[in-house]
């Protein structure tokens, strides 16, 4: 009994690590094709004259972008703990018989600034650095996934949709959807400390984290006392609050604004019908863009499917969430830049789980009546196929 108990352990151990192998196969597959549509589309910005990498490494970007500079400080960090001869030889390789070994230079046209030697050894660790924070964001999302909803296999389809319809930009974008997945799984876990610690890289990588920090207190007040959950998004809004002044002050002297006020350029956008009829290149595809009507129908869709399948703090969470990003959006945000409500990205990615959980419940209920409709058609084909081999025997 003993023995045949362990070897059942171990079996399931075993395909658990299979399943987890095969789950990261695919999950690095579809980060890939993800991150390759943003890059081919946008590369670093490396033809802006206001927020391209080069700038942001050399900290002259204009503000407000200028400020985002997690990514920035770690690939120059990085670059300085890297051995000045082995820098050396990697950058020797990179520019020799160029653009032959340069394989960002060579593959994307859009990569200009991946040619320049002072630069190229911190645009490639920018542009991996890049790539982990979307894996990691996505693993991330697949456990706030289950945490909140308890989908194991809606939860796991889920990151993968949205990986590769979430809308990005710029390089800020991917440790976005990282550090906001994060904070939601510390929220919704009771792990105030942690989220504390957390806030000033999140805010460091994006100003606006100061604001989702708000977002969190519905979680949080399901693990602590009102006192206590007001105490923790406080505390993570004065860590937020200090990184932000820190950096407007070292960065004063910038060009550019505090922030770019584009309300009525916004108003113009959305009161012209023709806008919701855009499309865009997408994984060298024209599909629609931002707010056309296609996209407000699936999102529609989407809502209506899951919204009251979600726990009461997630809705809460997602009101919030509204509430706080969409009148950003109008003052601040760009026409249909849709990369700028980035703070609803957590609840998407929820709402989207619960209408896969819905999707494969009515299926499975659906299942064995269309089974047993079928089944006397295929019954028949069989014995039409069996015939002649029993007709022709002696």
């Amino acid at each position: 009994m003993t023995n045949t108990t362990q070897s059942e352990k171990s079996g399931a151990q075993a395909g658990a690590f299979t399943r987890g192998v095969v789950m990261l196969c695919v999950y690095v597959l579809v980060a890939a094709a993800s991150y390759c549509g943003f890059f081919a589309k946008y590369a670093l910005r490396d033809d802006s004259v206001h927020d391209s990498m080069v700038r942001m490494l050399d900290a002259t970007a204009d503000r407000p972008y200028v400020y985002r500079q997690l990514i920035p400080y770690a690939a120059n960090l990085a670059e300085k703990a890297i051995p000045a001869d082995v820098a050396d030889r990697v950058v020797g390789h990179l520019q020799q018989e160029y653009p032959k070994h340069n394989w960002l230079a060579n593959t994307f046209a859009r990569a200009t600034d991946a040619s320049k030697p002072a630069y190229v050894l911190r645009y490639y660790l920018v542009y991996f650095m890049n790539f982990a924070a979307l894996l990691a964001g996505m693993l991330m999302l697949r456990a706030v996934c289950v945490e909140l909803t308890g989908h194991v296999a809606a939860a796991t389809l889920a990151p993968l949709a949205f990986a590769l319809a979430m809308p990005a930009g710029n390089f800020w974008d991917f440790p976005e959807l990282f550090f906001m997945a994060l904070a939601v799984w510390l929220a919704a876990r009771g792990k105030g400390l942690w989220l504390i610690l957390l806030t000033p890289l999140a805010t460091l990588n994006k100003e606006s984290f100061l604001f989702f920090a708000v977002c969190l207190y519905p979680f949080l007040r399901e693990r602590f006392t009102i006192r206590h959950a007001l105490a923790v998004v406080g505390a993570c809004v004065l860590a937020a609050g200090a990184v932000n002044a820190i950096m407007k002050l070292r960065y004063a002297g910038n060009p550019g604004d505090l922030a770019q006020f584009n309300l009525m350029t916004n108003l113009r956008f959305f009161a012209d019908p023709r806008n919701y009829l855009l499309t865009d290149w997408t994984y060298g595809i024209p599909l629609p863009k931002g707010f056309n009507v296609v996209i407000l129908f699936v999102l529609f869709t989407i809502v209506r499917t899951g919204w009251k399948r979600l726990p009461h703090a997630v809705r809460q969470h997602a009101l919030i969430a509204c509430a706080i990003n969409v009148p950003l959006y109008l003052l601040f945000g760009w026409g249909d830049e849709v990369r700028a409500l980035s703070m609803v990205n957590v609840s998407a990615a929820l709402l989207l789980c619960e209408g896969i959980a819905a999707y494969m419940e009515n299926a499975r209920r659906t299942a064995p009546a269309v089974v047993r409709a079928v089944a006397p058609e295929a019954d028949a084909r069989r014995a039409a196929s069996a015939a002649p081999s029993i007709a022709s025997q002696p």
